[in-house]
């Protein structure tokens, strides 16, 4: 898949007309909905298969947004737009085949409505019986209370207002707001950067359509804050930078990362103005969680004491170091990452805020295919093969849901984990010989006039 996405980077940066190139966008974008359209049978066609059956179309609809991208450019940039946001429509009542983390959410917020501390009260808890008859809650998340951040409860338990038949379709509508505001957003930031025929990347995303659409994950909040925190970056403002950042780390902890790149690319002054700002925003949202009782401070441990999925570089070091020599190897390496992050964001800011959210993706024990939500405005800002390739191959983790929902069984095979890294490394040559031409060709001399 790397060498396919490589072959439609060198065919779109080539940039040659074509009088079928509008053709095949219509193909492209009619192919992209019908994938979506087959989300509908999966329950039907491929019960047991659930996990085989989303990485089938996830494939299928990343073959579409690649022949989109490749053909389309900024001519079709209308009709891809368009597309997204009609796809993103279209399964807004799609089942949630891929998880059942919606189900957490509200409850978290039901807890929370119910005057409970969602960060101190799991759902095994005897006290939160009564809320168990009325709402579901994932079974092996029993023992665990919530991690996230407070923003996030409060959306999740404006959601539970609803009840628990509608609350999980109000949660359902709010993520497909915020997916379909992604794409005229996205739009426009392309368009003030002049990318955009790199528009096919957000608004085709499969992992965003789908991760939003038939997962439903908050994620899709997280990457409408990163949209919306670069238009305010190429607008240099380093305030609205830091807020809209602060407030995206209390609903995912992830654009805390963001404040590395974007930050630090205004130079100091603005640095330190978005680094207040989002301070600011986070000390007054955690400061009112605390005042009504909630302890959100110290939740995340659970999260690393309950999941191992979806990382390859984590699993490798697990494997092979004691836990004194994990703890240094993991240290160590997200010094080396940020700290290059840290060294080209006033160069190359956008990459540089990739590499600084990728960074905790990389080293966590678990990155699961809506983590990268996040990184999808990014990739098209400053598209690599890398970073392509990883929002391409990390659905294939979906394969343990096979014998999840069949059998009850949590057991990931590890050969998601060996192709993603491959990809990773057939990705970083791929990216590095383009670098070395384009840096070879920079400084060739010029070629003589004809005399």
């Amino acid at each position: 898949m790397n060498a396919a996405i490589a072959r439609v980077w060198r065919r779109e940066s080539a940039q040659l007309p074509s009088r079928a190139s509008p053709w095949i966008t219509r193909i492209a974008c009619g192919c992209f909905l019908l994938g979506c359209v087959a989300i509908y049978g999966i329950g039907t066609i491929a019960p047991a298969r659930t996990g085989t059956a989303y990485i089938i179309v996830h494939a299928a609809l990343t073959a579409a947004m690649l022949a989109a991208w490749g053909a389309g450019g900024a001519a079709q940039a209308r009709l891809i737009a368009i597309t997204g946001i009609v796809a993103r429509l279209t399964l807004i009542a799609a089942p949630m085949v891929s998880s059942n983390d919606a189900e957490r959410y509200l409850w978290d917020g039901a807890v929370a409505l119910a005057g409970f501390d969602p960060y101190s009260v799991p759902p095994a808890d005897p006290m939160v019986a009564t809320l168990r008859a009325i709402w579901a809650t994932p079974p092996e998340h029993a023992a665990y209370p919530t991690l996230y951040p407070p923003v996030a409860l409060a959306i999740f338990a404006g959601s539970a207002l609803a009840g628990p038949v509608w609350g999980i379709w109000l949660w359902k509508l709010l993520a497909s707001i915020a997916g379909i505001a992604i794409v005229p957003l996205a739009h426009r930031l392309l368009r003030r950067y002049g990318l955009e025929r790199h528009l096919a990347l957000v608004a085709l995303s499969p992992l965003l359509v789908l991760e939003i659409g038939v997962g439903a994950h908050v994620d899709s909040l997280i990457a409408l804050v990163i949209v919306t925190a670069l238009l305010a970056f190429k607008d240099g403002r380093p305030g609205l930078v830091g807020a809209l950042l602060g407030l995206g780390a209390c609903i995912k902890l992830l654009p805390a990362a963001a404040l590395i790149g974007l930050g630090l690319a205004m130079g100091w002054r603005a640095a330190l103005r978005t680094a207040a700002a989002a301070t600011g925003t986070v000390g007054a949202i955690y400061g009112a969680a605390l005042a009504i009782g909630w302890r959100p401070i110290g939740s995340l441990p659970v999260f690393f004491e309950k999941w191992r999925n979806g990382s390859p570089l984590f699993t490798l070091l697990e494997a092979t170091l004691p836990m004194s020599g994990l703890i240094t190897a993991l240290a160590t390496l997200a010094i080396v990452l940020l700290g290059g992050a840290t060294l080209m964001a006033r160069t190359r800011p956008v990459v540089a805020t990739q590499l600084a959210m990728a960074t905790p993706l990389l080293l966590s024990p678990v990155a699961f295919p809506w983590y990268l939500l996040a990184l999808t405005p990014l990739a098209a800002l400053a598209p690599s093969v890398t970073v392509l390739g990883w929002l391409t191959l990390s659905p294939l983790v979906y394969e343990v849901r096979d014998r999840f929902v069949s059998e009850g069984i949590w057991m990931p095979a590890s050969w998601p984990l060996v192709l993603i890294g491959a990809g990773w490394i057939a990705g970083l040559a791929i990216d590095a010989a383009r670098a070395r031409h384009r840096l070879t060709a920079a400084k060739a001399p010029p070629d003589r006039a004809p005399a």
